[in-house]
């Protein structure tokens, strides 16, 4: 599909920079992790029902 006719089904067109790669190993909120995890040690995680 060419973008002329993705524009006309009024689909919005995302482009994704692979420079955000380099990004997704890095850890950007060191503090705000380690807080999640020890959170999570000690409440675990909710029990999910079906």
């Amino acid at each position: 599909m060419n973008e002329k006719k993705i524009l006309k089904k009024n689909v919005p067109v995302v482009r994704i920079n692979k420079n955000l790669d380099s990004l997704a190993s890095e850890v950007l909120f060191p503090e705000k992790v380690a807080k999640a995890n020890e959170m999570l040690k000690k409440t675990g995680l909710p029990q999910l029902t079906k």
